[in-house]
């Protein structure tokens, strides 16, 4: 008797272990699922982009002539078209792409490109803040997506990077439980 429960415990076990791995592959799908992958750039998903500290990062955004935020059609269109203009540069971080259709292109601390705000060039807004280096997560609060540089991002780009890390994490979780 006592060998049959230990069976019984042991398959219920793995039963646990086979259902949880699949639970998170598949949140992973959903968190990954309806947003735009970018050429070039890894989608480190919803919320702002942040460095190994937590930070933020300063930022340039086009604005129309009443200083309203201009729209873009896409994150590929934002990060393709308007952010990678800046790809050259060694500060240069990414981008994050808002529910409301706007491009914000991100930069190191204190090395904010210089626009010219003239007739014939785009008008751009700019806010300073702290972030500094790679990105390496997002705040998480719905409203943009982050998108890091790919001379930045490591090896995934787009959005199979988030699957992969959470396939990774049930492998992981599952090993830890045998």
């Amino acid at each position: 008797m006592q060998k049959h429960k230990r069976t019984t415990m042991s398959l219920g076990k793995h039963a646990v272990s086979y259902w949880l791995g699949v639970s998170l592959v598949l949140i992973a799908i959903q968190a990954t699922a309806g947003q735009d992958s970018v050429d070039g750039y890894t989608n480190f998903g919803r919320g702002s982009c942040q460095d190994q500290r937590g930070k933020q990062y300063s930022y340039l955004q086009r604005v129309d002539s009443n200083g309203d935020g201009v729209s873009f059609p896409s994150a590929e269109t934002c990060g393709r078209q308007e952010c990678e203009r800046f790809g050259n540069l060694e500060a240069y971080r990414g981008f994050e792409y808002s529910v409301a259709k706007r491009c914000t292109c991100l930069f190191d601390i204190d090395e904010i490109p210089a626009v010219p705000n003239d007739a014939n060039n785009p008008m751009y807004v700019s806010k300073m803040d702290n972030g500094n280096g790679a990105v390496t997560g997002t705040s998480g609060t719905p409203g943009a997506y982050c998108y890091q540089f790919g001379r930045n991002s490591g090896v995934m780009t787009g959005s199979m990077g988030g699957l992969f890390s959470a396939t990774l994490l049930a492998s992981a979780t599952i090993f830890m439980l045998f």
